[in-house]
């Protein structure tokens, strides 16, 4: 017990101290995160604090290799549970922060996760075997799969759900203090070691984190949380797989999971690619209620803590308990569906037809090209209808291209276009909070903007290459 405190306050340490240097080099080197019609926030965020959190929750396990005792020996005998851990945590984390600097196609990101996966299979962190009360069922040919599909879906599950400040922080606290609980229980050391390293790791993010942010993890830091807890949770199971053991992790990380089932499916019925991103996330719909960014967070935390509750008594209770508790977790599944309106998502307004463009686009399409050929100074009657003193056209490379009004080095927000270009709004006072209605709104203002810009020069601007 004692070693998992230790590793959870040397990582929980090391981000409070780490995090404020972070935020410099986010600023100093421009890697920040643009306020887009997904993600509104105020002026320039860091995208970096990944970093953070990874070199955080690796760094107590990177130290036991140079201290002898029980906990160190079952981390580094066999080698494979370091290497899993620690290069491969690496890896995806490198992954993450080259998408965070540059931007990495998603096809590619899914190549790289799958090799990982499989990777992680051949070092022992399978799922081969299922134990149910009829017998144990060998999952043979189809143990490979399922590892990787299980690896690769809780990797995208904690980069979806980092679309409000302190979210995926906080839900991947909750599920770690679950895995190491069962760990615990299951006489897992070295599963509870790493788990209660990265608590302290996004426990420490968090402080900088939790609305209004001043940093963001990026995808460094998300996809290296959701690789994390998927392969510890695979090795949580080595001695044993059961149908109800195996259904804890699945419990405590059950929002990540849910909101990636859900994004997958509404995509599918939408004939749209799964790898096309929307705002119909579940923190989205709740934001579009005209929730602030706190209050959403604050109730997804409490679901978080009601499914961490419910597996943390899946733990300890026999059969038919377990299968009681179970039922619990689906019911609360399906009020929390019918609640935000997914059943209407799936099964009417959003089912299209091959070839049929979404009525979202047909509405901005025409409301964009009305106001982009009107003839009056619209410019004028944008400064005393919102809170907007001026605005820029910025080009790919974020030079302005065209500025009007007044500008502000702080108080702005930039909304992406088309061909890379982006509309920067210089707001009158400090930025406020934008829900997602607003934020589509202001896109619909921002391209009409843009297209007004276009007509006026007579040509398309050349992408930069």
């Amino acid at each position: 017990m004692k070693t998992y405190f230790i590793s959870f306050l040397i990582s929980f340490l090391y981000l409070i101290i780490v995090t404020p240097l972070l935020i410099k080099v986010g600023i100093k080197y421009g890697i920040v995160d643009k306020v887009s019609r997904r993600t509104i926030h105020r002026g320039l965020i860091p995208r970096i604090g990944g970093v953070g959190i990874a070199t955080g929750t690796l760094l107590p396990i990177m130290l036991l290799f140079f201290y002898d005792n029980d906990v160190s020996k079952l981390l580094y005998n066999p080698p494979t549970n370091a290497h899993v851990i620690v290069l491969g945590g690496l890896m995806i984390g490198l992954l993450g922060l080259i998408d965070d600097i540059k931007g990495v196609k998603a096809k590619h990101k899914l190549f790289f996760q799958i090799a990982l996966s499989v990777f992680v299979y051949y070092n022992g962190f399978d799922i081969s075997a299922l134990s149910t009360p009829f017998g144990v069922i060998d999952l043979g040919i189809m143990g490979p799969p399922i590892t990787v599909l299980w690896i690769v879906g809780i990797i995208n599950a904690f980069n979806l759900i980092d679309g409000v400040d302190g979210l995926s922080s906080g839900v991947s606290f909750f599920a770690c203090i679950t895995i190491m609980t069962l760990s615990i229980v299951n006489g897992h050391v070295f599963v509870a070691t790493v788990s209660a390293a990265l608590a302290g790791a996004v426990v420490g993010f968090l402080v900088y984190n939790f609305n209004p942010a001043k940093i963001f993890m990026g995808d460094a830091g998300s996809m290296f949380i959701g690789y994390i807890l998927a392969v510890i949770s695979l090795k949580n199971q080595s001695k044993g797989h059961t149908v109800v053991s195996f259904l804890i992790p699945v419990i405590a990380m059950g929002l990540p999971i849910l909101d990636t089932i859900l994004a997958f499916l509404r995509r599918y019925l939408r004939k749209q690619s799964v790898f096309q991103a929307d705002s119909q996330h579940i923190h989205h719909l709740l934001l579009s209620k005209g929730w602030t960014q706190k209050k959403v967070v604050v109730v997804l935390y409490g679901i978080s803590v009601l499914f961490t509750i419910l597996a943390m008594l899946l733990i300890f209770q026999k059969d038919v308990q377990a299968f009681l508790i179970i039922a619990v977790f689906s019911i609360i599944i399906v009020v929390i569906i019918s609640k935000l309106g997914y059943t209407e998502i799936f099964y009417s307004r959003f089912k299209m037809r091959k070839g049929e463009e979404r009525l979202e686009n047909q509405l901005e399409s025409l409301i964009v090209e009305n106001i982009s050929k009107t003839s009056f100074d619209f410019d004028s009657y944008l400064y005393d209808s919102i809170p907007v003193k001026g605005y820029d056209v910025l080009d790919s490379s974020g030079k302005t291209v065209l500025g009007t009004g007044e500008k502000d080095k702080v108080n702005f927000i930039d909304i992406d276009v088309e061909n890379d270009f982006a509309i920067r709004f210089f707001w009158k006072t400090a930025v406020p909070v934008i829900n997602t209605k607003e934020a589509a709104l202001l896109t619909v203002v921002a391209k009409s903007l843009f297209k007004k810009y276009l007509n006026a020069s007579k040509k398309m601007p050349e992408q930069k290459k």
